[in-house]
C-alpha cells in the first residue's frame, strides 16, 4: 500500500513539549545543508539528530513499537531497523519578508546513496499545535494527488520512503517535528 498511514496520539503534548524543549536547550542545532555542506533553496529549517540514549531510550521504543504494528498492517515491508539516529526539525516563519520561509521543497527519502539508500519508511510526527503556525503542511505526493499530513500535535504520519512529498513554507509562527527512518533490504 502506499498511501500514507496517519496514526493520532502517538505522543502525548507533555512528550511533544519535552523534545521541543531538548531542541531548544541543545547546543548541537544545527542549520539545513545538503551534501557537501551547501546551503540550497530546496530546504530551509533548523535541525538536532537523536542518537538512543538513556535521555531518548523511551522515544526509540515508542516509534520501534509503532513501526511494527503499521508495517504489519499497512505495509507489510522487510524491515530492519532505523540506522540514523531521529531528527528533530524547526520550521520558521521569516521576520524578513524577503527572508526564505521555513520549508522542504519536494523530494523523496530513498537515495541511490549512503545511508539513504537503505530508507524504506518514513515518519512524521507533529510536535506542535497545529493552531500555532500557519502554513507548513506536510503533503505527499499520493498516486499523482496531493495528500496533506493532519496538523494535531502528536499525530504520526507513516510513508514510503519512496514517495515524493514536501512542507510548505511556514508563513507565521513555528513547525516543531519529529522525523525518522525505517531501513531495511532493497526493494525488489
Amino acid at each position: 500500500m502506499t498511501r500514507p498511514c496517519v496514526r493520532e496520539k502517538v505522543l502525548s503534548p507533555g512528550e511533544c513539549q519535552q523534545l521541543i524543549d531538548l531542541f531548544e536547550g541543545s547546543p548541537d542545532v544545527a542549520d539545513a545543508k545538503l551534501a557537501g555542506g551547501v546551503k540550497s533553496s530546496l530546504r530551509e529549517c533548523s535541525y538536532l539528530w537523536l542518537d538512543d540514549t538513556n535521555e531518548t531510550s523511551w522515544l526509540f521504543k515508542k516509534l520501534a513499537g509503532l513501526v511494527s504494528r503499521v508495517n504489519q498492517d499497512w505495509f507489510q515491508f522487510d524491515l530492519e531497523d532505523f540506522k540514523e539516529g531521529l531528527q528533530l526539525i524547526r520550521y520558521d516563519a521569516p521576520e524578513d519578508p524577503k527572508a526564505p520561509a521555513g520549508h522542504y521543497g519536494a523530494h523523496m527519502d530513498i537515495g541511490a546513496s549512503g545511508s539513504t539508500v537503505s530508507r524504506k519508511l518514513s515518519i512524521s510526527i507533529q510536535l506542535s499545535h497545529g493552531a500555532s503556525y500557519n502554513g507548513g503542511e506536510l503533503s505527499v505526493d499520493n498516486e499523482g494527488k496531493n495528500w496533506s499530513a493532519p496538523k494535531d500535535q502528536g499525530t504520526a504520519v507513516i510513508f514510503s520512503s519512496f514517495l515524493q512529498h514536501q512542507v510548505r513554507p511556514v508563513t507565521k509562527g513555528t513547525r516543531y517535528a519529529l522525523v525518522a527512518w525505517v531501513h531495511g533490504p532493497a526493494f525488489r
